[in-house]
């Protein structure tokens, strides 16, 4: 990680020049289209033709990678100027707040210089220095990311046919990553321990009742144990077929294609919190549902979609509260097909469910996600639920 000293050295002045500098040569890169589209004169035939032409396929491709990996880094650089030109400003407004109140920053600590404005004011430039550090941090990971990968050609035309598609596609990678990034951020949830329910009397009572046990999260067994004791087991049997008829109903819909991380998936999950919020409620639904994603075998990924779309779902469910399940089902479908939703690439990136065909999401039953995810005990931490599922 970047120290105190070397970020206040970043010059994004310097770092927009590097930019503009990469812009001119993709521009000269773009505009040999012509040369390309003219390179076999009409009528040349034989051996040598065939060539040629050989050869000038080879010389299209590697300039539409070429001009694909300069929109890139060109993407990545402009943004990175953005983001230090935004970090000095912050720097140069916190040590001028600092030296009004008896500080300086030596090191990336707060160090008293005489008449200082108390602990307080010393604990929260010490704050505002790890946000900036943090946030330093960030910046220079994502950069070198990019560029290492743009290195080892992982970027790449993505099937484009002339220059300026892939160039274009390039920066779509970028300005796409940047798009997952974001989701990433807002949607996550930190990990409960795990538990088998039904258990105990319930889990007796249950089982003859044509339950099966399953491993569920703590906060999940707690709902439904409430749940239970309001409604019985006929309240648990209703809750299991809301779930079971959302799984069904999302099998019949884009043709079944992404039961996982992909179309149907969405659809599944947004439907089942439609459900939820008209049987128990919002508050429950949504309580119940990022309950549901807090298990820590679940990757941050396919959780963030989940999280998202469930959203979406309860939306649904809020702004039509008189919906049959048909209709719901109509609109949740109609979300998915508008970009409402995300699914995951094949990059496995997080995207709008309308920007990636049904069938051509991330293949992950034939690749898992890692079932080891010790970052996310550092997420968003909901709480102990609260609601009371409404109609009990």
């Amino acid at each position: 990680m970047a120290t105190w000293a070397e970020i206040r050295n970043w010059q994004p002045d310097v770092i927009g020049q590097v930019g503009d500098h990469l812009a001119e040569q993709n521009k000269l890169v773009i505009g040999l289209q012509a040369e390309l589209d003219g390179g076999r004169p009409a009528g040349w035939t034989g051996d040598a033709a065939e060539a040629a032409e050989s050869d000038l396929r080879a010389r299209r491709q590697a300039l539409e990678e070429l001009a694909a990996r300069l929109s890139a880094a060109v993407k990545i650089i402009d943004d990175t100027e953005q983001s230090v030109r935004a970090l000095v400003r912050s720097i140069e407004a916190m040590e001028e707040h600092a030296g009004r109140n008896g500080y300086r920053i030596e090191n990336g600590q707060v160090v008293e210089t005489g008449g200082s404005g108390g602990f307080l004011t010393a604990a929260t430039l010490q704050v505002e220095v790890q946000t900036i550090l943090a946030q330093a941090g960030t910046i220079d990971t994502e950069l070198n990311s990019v560029l290492d990968r743009i290195l080892s050609g992982e970027i790449d035309d993505a099937g484009a046919t002339t220059l300026a598609a892939a160039a274009a596609a390039g920066e779509d990678r970028i300005v796409d990553e940047q798009r997952h990034r974001d989701l990433l951020a807002r949607y996550q949830v930190r990990t409960d321990s795990t538990t088998v329910w039904p258990s105990g009397l319930t889990g007796w009572l249950a089982e003859r009742a044509g339950f099966s046990k399953e491993r569920i999260t703590t906060t999940e067994a707690k709902m439904l144990d409430d749940l239970q004791t309001r409604k019985g087991l006929l309240g648990l049997k209703e809750f299991a077929d809301i779930r079971q008829d959302a799984l069904h109903v999302a099998e019949g819909k884009f043709e079944g294609k992404g039961l996982t991380d992909g179309h149907a998936d969405a659809f599944r999950h947004a439907y089942w919190n439609a459900l939820m919020t008209q049987r128990y409620g919002e508050q429950w639904a949504r309580e119940f549902a990022t309950a549901h994603e807090r298990n820590p075998s679940s990757h941050h990924t396919p959780v963030a979609m989940d999280l998202r779309n469930n959203e979406v779902g309860r939306e649904i469910a809020r702004a039509h509260p008189d919906a049959s399940p048909e209709e719901l089902a109509n609109l949740v479908e109609q979300a998915v097909k508008d970009g409402r939703m995300v699914v995951i690439d094949s990059n496995g990136t997080l995207a709008p469910s309308n920007e990636v065909k049904p069938g051509e999401t991330r293949d992950t039953r034939n690749n898992p996600w890692p079932t080891d995810n010790p970052d996310r005990g550092d997420d968003h931490d909901p709480g102990q639920p609260s609601a009371t599922p409404e109609q009990y």
